[in-house]
C-alpha cells in the first residue's frame, strides 16, 4: 500500500477571523503562507515554528500588520495587487535569524463589474462530456464577489437525442462539489469538498437550467478563488452521461474574456488519472446564487453567429440602451466583431436617444481581424459619463466599400438567469436600410427579438 504524500498545509482565514479554506504553503526556510493572496485580503496567517526560548518580531512590505508583532504567528492584511513580503526575524540565545517569505497578491473580484456592457464573448456553444468514454470530470473555477453562503449554482446541462456525442442512455446522476483552489499558478481544486450535492435523473426533469441548491450551504470569502467539480457518480457512467454547455470563443485571446481574469472564470477537465487540464476558449455559462442575495456569473446562453449582420453602407448595427444603477465613466468602447473586404475604418457614434451625439470614434480597418472575430477598441481622449437613467444608441457604421460583421449572445433570462449575469439594460439592433430601419435580431424564425446584446463594454 502506498502512504499517503505528508504536505503542510494551512488554515487561512479570511475577513473578520472567519475560518476560511486549506491552502498549500509556502516554505522557504521557517515561514509557512498562503501562496496567493488577494488584494485586501485580512487575517492572513503566517507562522513559523514555535521555540522555547525564542523571541519573534514580524514585519510585511505590501501589506500591514494590525495586531500582535512578537508570536510564531501574525496576522497580516493583503496590500495592493502584486507581491506582499514577510519577513521574521527570529532570536533564541543570542542567535538572530531573518526568514523572509514572498506571496502573490491577485486582484479581488469587485462587488460589481468594473466594465458597462456584456462584457463577454462566443462565437458558439461547445460540450464537454461529464463521465462517458472518456471519464472526464469538469470543474468550473470561479472567484468570489461576496462573503456569504453560496445556496444554490445554475448551469447549463446539454443533451440531444438526435445528435451523437451530448449523451447517453438516462444521462447519469451528477454530483457536484464545491472545493477550494490550491493556490497554485494553474489554480486546480484540492481538499475535500466543502459542501456537495447530487442531481439525477436529468433527462426525465427536462430541465437544460437547473437550479441546483447545496442542502448544507459552505460561507464563501470574497476575492478568493474556488471550484465546482463535476463528476458523473452513475455506476455506469460510460453508458450513462450527460454533457455541459459553455460559451467558446474561435480566436484564442489573453485573457479570454476581457471582463475577467482567466483564474477567476475558466473551465478545467481532467480525463480518467490524467491530470487537470483548462478547456482553452471555454467560458463557464454559470450563475451563482449567495444567501445574501448576492448574485454572479456569465447567463448569456446562445450565441446567434449563424445570423450574422454587415455593417457597410445604410447597413449598420447598434446596441440600444437605458443606464439603470448608478452612473458610469468611460474613456473606452471595445467591441468584438470582424472585417469582410476593404479598408475604411469602423465608425462608432454614442447618442442619446434624442440623437445627440456624446461621443465619436473610429477604428482603423487593419485593426480588425479578416475572416475571425476578435475585440478592437476605440480610445477617447476625455472622459465621458453614462448617466443614470438616460437612453443611448451605440451605432456601429462602415463607408460602402467595406464590409464588417458581428452577432450577438443571448440572454437568459427567460430560462432564470440573473440580470447580475448579463446586460439588463439594453438589447442589439440593425437595419439595412438606414435610420428608418432599425430592428431588434432576428432569429429561429422570430423577428425583432430583444434577448440579444452585442459584444461590448465601456471600460473607465
Amino acid at each position: 500500500m502506498n502512504k499517503p504524500m505528508k504536505s503542510l498545509l494551512l488554515l487561512a482565514l479570511g475577513a473578520g477571523g472567519a475560518t476560511g479554506h486549506s491552502a498549500t504553503l509556502a516554505n522557504s526556510g521557517y515561514i509557512q503562507v498562503p501562496t496567493l493572496v488577494t488584494a485586501g485580503m485580512a487575517n492572513v496567517q503566517a507562522t513559523v515554528p514555535a521555540q522555547a526560548g525564542a523571541t519573534y518580531l514580524w514585519s510585511v512590505t505590501g501589506g500591514s500588520i494590525p495586531g500582535v508583532r512578537q508570536n510564531a504567528a501574525a496576522f497580516f492584511t493583503a496590500g495592493a495587487a502584486g507581491t506582499a513580503t514577510v519577513q521574521c526575524q527570529v532570536a533564541r540565545y543570542g542567535v538572530q535569524t531573518t526568514y523572509t517569505q514572498t506571496v502573490a497578491v491577485v486582484p479581488a473580484q469587485p462587488a460589481s463589474p468594473a466594465y458597462y456592457g456584456s462584457g463577454r464573448g462566443a462565437d458558439a456553444l461547445a460540450n464537454t462530456v461529464l463521465g462517458g468514454p472518456g471519464a472526464n470530470v469538469v470543474s468550473y473555477r470561479f472567484q468570489a464577489r461576496y462573503s456569504s453562503p453560496l445556496q444554490a449554482i445554475r448551469v447549463f446541462f446539454i443533451w440531444s437525442t438526435l445528435k451523437a456525442g451530448y449523451q447517453a442512455g438516462l444521462g447519469g446522476t451528477i454530483q457536484v462539489q464545491l472545493k477550494a483552489d490550491d493556490g497554485s499558478a494553474a489554480h486546480l481544486p484540492t481538499g475535500p469538498a466543502l459542501a456537495s450535492l447530487d442531481y439525477g435523473n436529468i433527462l426525465a426533469q427536462t430541465q437544460n437550467y437547473p437550479e441546483l441548491a447545496f442542502p448544507e450551504p459552505a460561507t464563501l470569502v470574497g476575492g478568493r478563488f474556488y471550484h465546482l467539480v463535476f463528476t458523473n457518480v452513475d455506476p455506469n457512467p460510460v453508458a450513462n452521461y450527460i454533457s455541459l454547455d459553455d460559451l467558446y470563443t474561435d480566436q484564442a485571446t489573453a485573457p479570454m474574456q476581457p471582463g475577467s481574469t482567466d483564474a477567476a472564470a475558466a473551465v478545467l477537465v481532467k480525463s480518467g488519472a490524467a491530470a487537470w487540464k483548462l478547456r482553452q476558449n471555454f467560458t463557464p455559462i454559470l450563475e451563482l446564487d449567495y444567501a445574501d442575495g448576492g448574485r454572479q456569473g456569465n447567463g448569456y446562453m446562445e450565441v446567434w453567429s449563424t445570423n450574422p449582420k454587415t455593417v457597410s453602407g445604410p447597413a449598420m448595427v447598434r446596441e440600444a440602451f437605458q443606464v439603470s444603477g448608478p452612473a458610469r465613466s468611460f474613456t473606452r468602447i471595445r467591441i468584438r466583431l470582424q472585417r469582410v473586404a476593404g479598408s475604411s475604418p469602423l465608425a462608432l457614434t454614442l447618442a442619446e436617444a434624442d440623437g445627440t451625439v456624446m461621443a465619436e470614434g473610429a477604428i482603423a480597418a487593419a485593426s480588425v481581424l479578416q475572416g475571425v472575430s476578435d475585440w478592437v477598441e476605440c480610445s477617447f481622449p476625455v472622459s465621458h459619463v453614462l448617466a443614470t437613467g438616460v437612453a443611448y444608441r451605440l451605432t456601429l457604421s462602415a463607408p460602402a466599400d467595406t464590409q464588417y460583421s458581428l452577432y450577438p449572445m443571448r440572454k437568459g433570462a427567460d430560462k432564470g438567469f440573473a440580470a447580475a449575469t448579463l446586460f439588463p439594460d439594453g438589447y442589439a439592433q440593425f437595419t439595412a436600410s438606414g435610420a428608418a430601419g432599425w430592428t431588434g435580431w432576428d432569429m429561429w424564425g422570430t423577428p425583432n427579438l430583444k434577448t440579444g446584446d452585442l459584444q461590448f463594454l465601456f471600460v473607465p
